[in-house]
Formats: structure tokens, sequence, C-alpha cells
């Protein structure tokens, strides 16, 4: 599907969907809860959902809740699989559900998405060696030979991606004599670490972590069920916010100020570029200010990259987006995308191994392609439709984390039109 933007002036309310990232972990925390579960406000959209396929293909039973937003999940009826396990294009589900698929008696052969072939897994794959797991790739498909977990002591990089480390602590506490986790080198994206430990604690789960979080301990213990809410998506608000500060003011809700999340730091960013935030209890209002350059290390929050290069593009003078490495293996190389996009549209941006360093000006309608990417489609469609005549291709690529996210663009005022 492409989608054409005509310039257009968006602003006005709007609420973000529920976190990607919480739901996730809530869904598989249940899973592991001895007894009936509930997550509340979840998000549905295309990595959530193959999060919950891939649980009800172990055995685990998982219902919407009639007349209300909530999934009900009855945990630990862990069963053989009948066949492949599908994560979809999800890394999350599949990284995570290998480390759970490693401690359950039974081979699991979880199958990823043509684009998820490309993320890698070798340093989990190496963890797991260590603790006795017999794990592989063949092909799109990793191969789990899961079993009672006696070792307790695991070591592994922490620059590469938080979520090799919260795999290993969503396993943990049915390990039999718990994980000691070192990481060998600090952890980037370091919130997402204190969001797994604060789901953890949800459902009950002692988490013992140093102070730079280079020694992690979980002891043996059980599984809660709980009640489980799921907050605002700081990762996909991050385009919206953006908007208000490039176009009109914008007031997004469901937006929790107080969150671990790590993509809060958006509005820090865009208040020192010279954004007027305000803020309240649940929602942020955005007003557009003229903009200057910025220097902002995203080593802790990577996935805000597209987002805060197109406001960097519309800044005056440069702005220098440092600690991006990562971004590299995300669902397309996002230095690369960020930088052919930008360019396309008539910005003059430097593409360096650990930086982007980009001249703000006046950007102009281009012909964008997403790769596929649902963070380099949303970006580009804010910047797109105060620029106008701008397609996106694969613009379905949204419904990952945000399927409405058109339909809430064009409710600001944008003016969208999908080609399909």
């Amino acid at each position: 599907m492409k989608i054409h933007l005509d310039k257009s002036l968006p602003g006005g309310n709007i609420a973000v969907p529920s976190s990607k990232s919480y739901t996730i972990r809530g869904l598989i925390a249940a899973a592991q809860a001895n007894g009936q579960s509930h997550i509340i406000s979840p998000l549905i959209a295309d990595d959530t959902l193959a999060t919950r396929q891939v649980l009800s293909g172990l055995g685990i039973d998982i219902s919407t809740d009639a007349g209300s937003e909530s999934w009900e999940i009855t945990g630990n009826t862990f069963k053989a699989p009948s066949g492949n396990l599908f994560c979809r294009e999800s890394a999350a589900t599949l990284r995570f559900m290998s480390a759970v698929c490693a401690r359950l008696p039974f081979e699991c052969h979880l199958l990823a998405g043509h684009s998820l072939m490309r993320r890698p897994m070798l340093p989990l794959i190496q963890a797991l060696h260590q603790l006795g797991i017999e794990i592989e790739t063949r092909g799109n498909t990793t191969v789990i030979n899961g079993q009672v977990i006696t070792r307790s002591k695991v070591s592994l990089p922490g620059n590469i991606s938080s979520q090799y480390v919260s795999a290993l602590m969503l396993m943990a506490p049915a390990c039999t004599h718990g994980l000691e986790i070192h990481l060998a080198t600090p952890p980037a994206s370091l919130p997402y670490l204190k969001m797994t430990k604060q789901t953890l604690g949800s459902f009950g789960i002692k988490v013992h972590s140093s102070i730079d979080w280079q020694e992690i301990s979980i002891p043996p213990q059980p599984y809660l069920p709980a009640r489980y809410r799921v907050e605002g998506d700081w990762s996909s608000a991050s385009s919206f916010l953006a908007l208000g500060a490039i176009a009109a003011p914008v007031f997004i809700s469901n937006l929790d100020t107080d969150s671990f999340q790590a993509d809060r730091i958006m509005i820090k960013f865009l208040a020192e570029m010279g954004a007027e935030i305000e803020s309240g209890q649940n929602w942020v209002k955005v007003n557009p200010k003229p903009l200057s350059g910025i220097n902002a290390d995203l080593t802790h929050s990577i996935d805000l990259l597209p987002a805060l290069a197109v406001a960097a593009a519309c800044a005056k003078g440069q702005s220098i987006l440092s600690g991006v490495r990562q971004a590299r293996i995300k669902e397309s190389n996002r230095i690369r995308a960020v930088s052919q996009g930008l360019s396309a549209m008539g910005i003059n941006i430097i593409e360096e191994d650990d930086r982007l360093i980009i001249e703000g000006g006046q950007p102009k309608g281009a012909e964008i392609d997403s790769f596929g990417d649902h963070r380099i489609a949303m970006a580009f469609g804010i910047l797109g439709s105060v620029v106008g005549e701008t397609h996106i291709s694969d613009a379905e690529c949204v419904t990952k984390t945000y399927p409405d996210f058109w339909r809430n663009l064009e409710s600001l005022g944008g003016k969208v039109t999908q080609d399909v």
C-alpha cells in the first residue's frame, strides 16, 4: 500500500495506543503465573498478536473479556506445540519466547517473518548454550530443545540489545536455582530492563540489580496472577510529538509522564530544541515554536531516531544524533533509511557509524521508501503531511505497532490518500 500526503497543517487532540513493550511483557509474565490474570487495555497490533498467538500455540488460554478492553490469561498450562510457532515480524516475541521455551520440557520451533530473519539472535543463543540449552537457527526457524534449567549463571554483552537480557529475566524465576546475569558491557537501552523489572514486580517477582545494571540476580520464585494495566506508548507517540513541534499544537492523552519508557525523553529533546511543552496527569501538549538544532544521545532511546530526525530536518542549524549504531539492526537499517529519506527531501545529512549529522532546512515532498519499517513510515508520514507532495511505500507496515496511525493523522487534519 502507498500513502499520498498533501500539504496540510495537522493539529488537535489524539489518544495514543497502549504500549507494545508492556503488553508483550505482561502477556509472557501472565502466561507463567498459576491462575488467571487480566491484561487491561492491551495493545492490539501485529507484534502483540504474535506473542498471543505463540502462547496460545503452547497451550495458554487467552480470551478477550466480553464488554471490556482486557485479555484474560489462564497461566502455566504449557504443552508441546503441534506445529511451528509464528512470531511474525516481532523481535521481542522471538527473543523472549526463545528463552521461555528453553525452560519448557519439549521441542519448540519459532518461525520468523521475512524481515525478522535478518535481525541478530546469536548473543541470546550463546547465553542459552551456557545454561545447557540446545538451540539453533535453521533458516527462518529457531529450534529449541527445552529442559529443566539447573545452571544459574550466564554472561552476555549488554550493549547489543536489551531484549536478550529481558528474555533471560523473564525465564529466570522458573529456573531451578534462579539466574545470575552478568553483562560484560554496560547495558544499552537501560530503561527497557527497568520496564522488565517493573513488569516482573507486578506479578510478584523480586529482581535484584546492581547500580550499573551489569549484575542482575533473580531467585527461583513463582509468578503470581495479577490485574495488569498497560500504559500508553511513548514510542508510538513520538511522531505526533514531533508533529506538534513543527506544525500545529497537538494534545496527546494516554501518556504517563512518570513512565519508565525510554522514549519519554522525546519531550525533553523537543523542549531543548525550542518547542513549548505542557503536561499534566496522563497528557502532554506540544506547541510549535522556531526550532534549533540539538545534540542528542539516543543510546537508551534508539527508537526515537526517525521522529527526532524529522524534527531536526525542520530546525535551524545542525543537529547531531549520536548513539544510533544499533538502529542498523532494527526492522530496517534505520540510519540508512532516515538518511535516504531526508536526502530525497532536500536535507543535507551525513551518515556516520554511530551518529547522524543533520543540517536543518526546508524539506520538500518526495518519494519515501519505508523499507517496511513502521517507525520510518510514521515519522515520514508526519513530515510529509507538513510539506506535502509526499508518497510513502509499504505504508501498511504501521500495523506492527499502530494500526490506526493513518486514520489518526487524518483525524488531526492530515490530507491522507491511500493507493492500494
